[in-house]
């Protein structure tokens, strides 16, 4: 239990410092760029969006902030906590909140795709005459 307590510095972790901070860096870059690329891909799709959006944060916070833990040299413990917290909501967003929600919403576009509009009667509205009253069609 010594090991996860002990201060996270390149003399107590000489293998795994140096991967931390730059696995961090990377991670956060490579969330953003695909965030960015999301977000042009899927404009009119509301519901992809806010599946990015809720697997975005939690791995830019969790990540973003692990380059600065262990320059600081915060314990390897509570960085695992962080680490593992912010990667669960993220498979909880992808895995359990939003697959029953883009079916619906995938069910929804396929309806709109292949369903025609209902026709409208013509005799139930009449158009107007360009005097401005309305005639009644024979």
């Amino acid at each position: 239990m010594n090991v996860l307590t002990d201060p996270f510095t390149p003399a107590t972790y000489p293998d795994l410092f140096t991967w931390m901070w730059v696995a961090g860096l990377l991670i956060s870059i490579g969330a953003i760029v695909v965030y960015n690329l999301a977000q042009r891909r899927y404009r009119r799709y509301p519901e992809l969006l806010a599946l990015h959006e809720w697997v975005f944060w939690p791995i830019i916070v969790t990540w973003g902030v692990i380059p600065l833990l262990v320059v600081i040299g915060v314990p390897l413990i509570l960085q695992l906590v962080i680490v593992l917290t912010g990667m669960g909501i993220a498979a909880y967003a992808a895995f359990v909140k939003f697959p029953p929600r883009i079916a619906a919403a995938n069910d929804e576009i396929r309806r709109r795709r292949y369903v025609p509009p209902p026709r409208r009667d013509e005799r139930s509205r009449p158009k107007p005459t360009p005097a401005g009253r309305r005639r009644r069609h024979r």
